[in-house]
């Protein structure tokens, strides 16, 4: 008996979006005549913006669908090389690339996550100092987009995905070697550089996702690829617990290396660079050599090669752009809700392991790392629940809202946010704190554990998607660095002056506050979902430039001879007046 298994599964949830596109308008018995084959391609004649009439009397616009009435967002060219075009495999093989980068780059900023009481002693450090090499970590995640953006934007995303994860795994290893007791502060530096080259597997693959999928396609793959993400970071806290326990610290290091290679070698055999200029304006310099493999790879890879014909002056506007897009309302409210609710699940991460490896007299559970390392199973188990929220929810709700209202607002996107998450992040937050204050069992603590882990991961792929969908894909490099800045900001901080802030008001009251604190972080995603579109309205011109899918009608259906609708403000008619 056949069995499917994870991956068929995970496929098939891509597959009914992703049937050959019909035509609006055409009759059903031409509609999919094309093979099923992933071809986004149907037939030459039925090219975007294309308008038929058949009488003075019938106007109608032809734009592609999907089979069960989902009109394709953004519309694919003709051109066989649009990656929009490419076949559904090669989409997905592409995802579980540019995935495996980001779990192994997720991986470099915690893997010592458990080991810092053992690499304490051999420093002559506190534990809590030891945290801070964890901060460096954080604070490469955050600042390194900032430099790999506009590299990308000139030689190309695999490009720069290829040779940071390189220069990781040399940092990886840097960190490994740094064991005399005097090498606190080179260890701390080799985090800090490690992350700043593994923050390109984050920031660049989101765009790379934007690219290839549609908009009903997004939130599952958005879900997939930052789930991918956070389980590197969960792994990463794991192993080294069960390392440290029995090996020496830098064998926790050693496991990255082969992993970082792996996915070094994967992206230079497998990923494509996804760039298509859909303007005419800026130009693509590298374009597919059939029959030259190669050759493609060099000029993909090696540096001297530009993908973009993009000059010194685009380049210094794109940072400008980022600062822009980072001040703008709705990018003040998301990042204010993403800084919140991510700055208090950061020091829950560098901190897990220090309370729970600390003396029960002073305090704590008294762990070992290994039993620190079993307990860390529950950051699995939460970012795999959040992965199948997100597949099940991410696109379903706002499609469903959008059949509902007749036409497309980036804010649906916000609806599954307000479901569980709402409830979830707040009372993990308190129950973490007075599970540490009281002493509780640490099954509660396991229990807010999972609630703050699963909140995380289901709140990322969504703020991530709204914000790129509510500045165009034109802008999507930009808005995956400023989100990237603003999830790490607070966390970065909060190690500094934690140890005063529970001194003074005591853990329970700490962590009380946070959870407080978040439910502001959630009122200003509420003041998205009802004043978003007005909050859009006041972004600045420079970045008005691509109208994306606002507006749009994106759950056609079958049309009868009486249907009317509106499709970027043209009011079509079918059939006669």
């Amino acid at each position: 008996m056949y069995t499917e298994t994870p991956f068929s599964l995970w496929r098939k949830t891509f597959i009914r979006s992703h049937e050959p596109p019909a035509l609006a308008g055409d009759p059903p018995s031409q509609q999919h005549s094309s093979t099923r084959d992933g071809s986004n391609h149907q037939r030459n004649r039925h090219s975007k913006g294309m308008i038929r009439s058949d009488s003075p009397e019938v106007v109608e616009q032809l734009f592609k669908t999907t089979s069960n009435g989902i009109k394709l967002e953004p519309q694919p060219t003709d051109d066989p090389s649009d990656p929009l075009n490419w076949h559904l495999d090669k989409k997905l093989a592409t995802l579980a690339v540019i995935s495996l980068a980001a779990l192994a780059g997720g991986a470099v900023g915690l893997c010592n996550q458990f080991s810092t009481n053992v690499q304490a002693k051999i420093y002559h450090k506190t534990p809590f100092e030891l945290s801070y090499s964890l901060s460096a970590a954080v604070a490469g995640l955050a600042t390194g987009p900032i430099v790999w953006l506009p590299l990308a934007n000139y030689i190309g995303k695999t490009s720069v995905l290829f040779w940071t994860q390189l220069a990781s795994l040399a940092c990886v290893a840097w960190s490994s070697a740094m064991t005399g007791p005097h090498n606190y502060i080179p260890f701390v530096l080799s985090k800090w550089l490690g992350a700043t080259f593994a923050s390109a597997s984050f920031c660049l693959g989101g765009g790379i996702v934007i690219e290839i999928f549609y908009l009903h396609q997004r939130g599952r793959a958005f879900a997939t690829y930052t789930a991918c993400f956070i389980l590197g970071a969960a792994s990463g806290g794991t192993l080294s617990g069960f390392i440290v326990e029995t090996q020496p610290w830098p064998v926790e290091f050693y496991w990255i290396i082969p992993l970082l290679g792996i996915s070094a070698i994967l992206i230079f055999l497998f990923l494509d660079d996804s760039t298509y200029d859909r303007t005419g304006v800026v130009g693509i310099v590298t374009r597919r050599t059939p029959g030259l493999i190669a050759k493609e790879r060099v000029a993909t890879l090696l540096p001297g090669h530009r993908i973009l014909s993009e000059g010194y002056k685009r380049q210094r506007n794109r940072f400008y752009d980022s600062a822009l897009i980072a001040i703008q309302p709705i990018t003040l409210f998301a990042g204010a809700f993403v800084c919140i609710t991510f700055g208090w699940s950061v020091p829950v991460q560098n901190l897990i392991g220090i309370f729970l490896q600390m003396p029960k007299e002073h305090g704590g559970y008294g762990f070992s790392p290994l039993q620190v390392s079993c307990f860390s199973f529950i950051s699995w188990i939460s970012v795999i629940s959040a992965e199948v929220y997100g597949i099940l929810l991410n696109d379903r709700v706002p499609l469903a809202v959008a059949k509902r209202r007749g036409i497309w607002r980036p804010e649906f996107r916000l609806y599954p946010l307000l479901l569980v998450p709402l409830a979830i992040v707040p009372c993990s937050l308190g129950l973490f704190g007075a599970a540490l204050q009281e002493g509780l069992s640490y099954w509660a603590v396991a229990f807010s554990f999972f609630g703050i882990n699963f909140a995380d991961a289901v709140l990322l792929p969504v703020v991530l998607n709204y914000l790129s969908e509510g500045f165009g894909r034109k802008f999507a490099g930009e808005v995956f660095v400023v989100v990237n800045l603003y999830r790490f900001l607070l966390g970065a901080l909060v190690p500094f002056f934690f140890t005063g802030w529970t001194n003074a008001i005591g853990i329970s009251w700490t962590f009380g506050t946070m959870a407080f604190l978040s439910l502001v972080g959630f009122a200003c995603t509420g003041v998205l979902w009802v004043y978003g579109d007005r909050l859009r309205g006041m972004t600045a011109e420079r970045l008005k430039g691509e109208q994306g899918e606002d507006g749009d009608r994106v759950v056609v259906g079958r049309r009868s001879n009486d249907d009317e609708e509106e499709v970027k403000g043209i009011d079509v008619h079918v059939g006669k007046k």
